[in-house]
């Protein structure tokens, strides 16, 4: 090896994310609360069932964002958009669902 060439730090060999994996669960996880209000013409499994979803969906995105989010953080380098947008849009999807319950054990007086 001659001494011109540089070596890379064994960090920056790894290849990087992009992000995008936790950028397609936080949004399909925002769009699942969302079927609900489509129009009666949609059939009931369709705007019902991605309900089930929401909370799984958040989750997975927040799991696969955070860690593309801690590398930039301790390489110094920028972190990923799609890792900065699908861990908060995870966030909304879980905190939704969290009042949603909290509403509905008011409203049937669980609590």
């Amino acid at each position: 090896m001659s001494s011109q060439q540089a070596v890379t730090p064994a960090h920056e060999a790894e290849p990087r994310s992009t992000g995008m994996g936790s950028l397609l669960l936080g949004i399909a996880a925002v769009g699942a609360i969302g079927c609900p209000f489509l129009p009666e013409a949609v059939p009931p499994p369709v705007r019902v069932v991605p309900l089930y979803l929401v909370l799984p969906l958040g989750i997975c995105a927040i799991v696969w964002g955070l860690p593309d989010l801690w590398r930039a953080r301790r390489d110094g380098i920028p972190a990923p958009a799609g890792a900065r947008i699908g861990v908060p849009l995870g966030a909304v999807a879980l905190v939704t669902v969290a009042v949603a319950l909290v509403w509905f054990a008011f409203f049937l007086d669980l609590g």
